[in-house]
């Protein structure tokens, strides 16, 4: 199975002076997402949080397995579970549960361990918040 991740790169400098030059709304995936949910591949991996991404393209990949990256590794700040659930809950509107799939926006090499440990807990406390939401009687 393949799963292909796509990104706008780490939190060096040069990646955020050119983020800064791409707008307000990154809508380049309009064009790309139809082209990846008509293809072979399994899943796609796309960095959520603290994205400028409009969060309902998710909904243009189809029925593809969607990792939603829930914490942004290009910064020192650590989420909320709080914060975590809401990016999930959000991508919940456009891709069905037993397709989403919460991580982390990119790698954490670049991360100090401690910091690193930190955001995947709230990585964990943020999904089992989402889930707990999920399986709520309506």
């Amino acid at each position: 199975r393949t799963v292909v991740h796509i990104c706008y790169g780490y939190g060096i400098k040069a990646n955020t002076d050119w983020k800064k030059t791409l707008g307000g709304e990154w809508r380049q995936y309009e064009q790309t997402f139809p082209l990846l949910a008509a293809s072979q591949i399994g899943g796609v991996s796309l960095e959520c949080a603290n994205s400028r991404v409009p969060i309902s393209l998710l909904g243009l990949l189809g029925d593809k397995d969607v990792l939603v990256g829930a914490v942004d590794v290009a910064n020192e700040e650590v989420e909320t579970p709080a914060q975590v659930a809401a990016v999930i809950r959000e991508a919940l509107r456009h891709v069905a549960p037993s397709r989403l799939f919460p991580c982390t926006n990119c790698g954490m090499v670049p991360l100090d361990r401690e910091l690193a440990r930190a955001k995947l807990h709230a990585l964990g406390a943020g999904a089992a918040l989402a889930r707990q939401e999920l399986s709520r009687p309506r």
